[in-house]
């Protein structure tokens, strides 16, 4: 939360700090590449996300709700009912932040595109001044966005991971209190947590 708080203030800081005619398209060309430094920084932290945790989580979640499905069909305990709330909570979030997560790589890539594309026209003053700052902002406020949905993003995967992780004693003893003491055969045998 303190990283976006300085990004914001450092952004609207050189977009809407004083400049003078001469040195605008100079200062306009820093503010881009600072940007586009931090639009590929929220990209990298989002790609070295855990993928391995979230894909066996999402699987565990998957074989589960299945079997679950399959083979409860009774009343459960307020426990059991709550656990079980808490599981395909966490497990639809955490599918929902793998979809998100390749979305907003995605979207990091057409941002940076953007701002590249705008620096090479400020770099050959290819723009009116009132179209430069009007362009800037815009992508200012587009970078912006995106960083905070990021950072939004990694902290709602690290909240939802730890949620399915504490729901996941609770269902796996829902699960052999009705499978004889076991696990399905495909959880056991293939994901480790």
């Amino acid at each position: 939360m303190r990283i976006l708080c300085y990004t914001s203030l450092f952004l609207m800081s050189i977009f809407f700090g004083s400049c003078n005619k001469t040195d605008l398209y100079e200062q306009k060309a820093k503010s881009l590449d600072s940007l586009s430094g931090a639009v590929s920084s929220i990209a990298k932290e989002l790609q070295s996300v855990d993928t391995i945790t979230l894909q066996k989580s999402i699987s565990r979640y998957t074989w589960y709700k299945q079997f679950i499905q399959q083979n409860i069909s009774d009343t459960v305990s307020k426990d059991e009912a709550d656990n079980l709330q808490q599981f395909y909570g966490s497990g639809k979030n955490l599918e929902d932040f793998s979809i998100n997560r390749k979305i907003l790589l995605t979207r990091a890539l057409l941002v940076n595109q953007q701002l590249e594309k705008l620096a090479h026209d400020i770099k050959n003053k290819a723009l009116t001044t009132d179209q430069l700052v009007r362009f800037s902002l815009h992508e200012t406020d587009e970078a912006a966005k995106l960083i905070a949905t990021g950072y939004q993003q990694q902290k709602k995967f690290h909240i939802q991971l730890e949620e399915f992780r504490n729901s996941l004693k609770g269902i796996e003893v829902l699960i052999r209190s009705r499978n004889k003491g076991e696990l399905p055969t495909i959880i056991k045998d293939t994901i480790s947590f």
